[in-house]
């Protein structure tokens, strides 16, 4: 039983640290694009 529950326990670790990685990667991403395009406008 603590067996399982134990891997529950990283399971769910596991799961939280994809998903904070993927929330952060979608909030830097659009970012990095704006920022990108406003360079790109600067030079132009």
């Amino acid at each position: 039983m603590s067996g399982s529950k134990f891997q529950r326990h990283l399971i769910a670790a596991f799961a939280s640290l994809l998903m904070s990685t993927i929330a952060v990667g979608a909030a830097v991403a659009p970012a990095q694009v704006s920022a990108a395009n406003v360079k790109v406008v600067t030079y132009a």
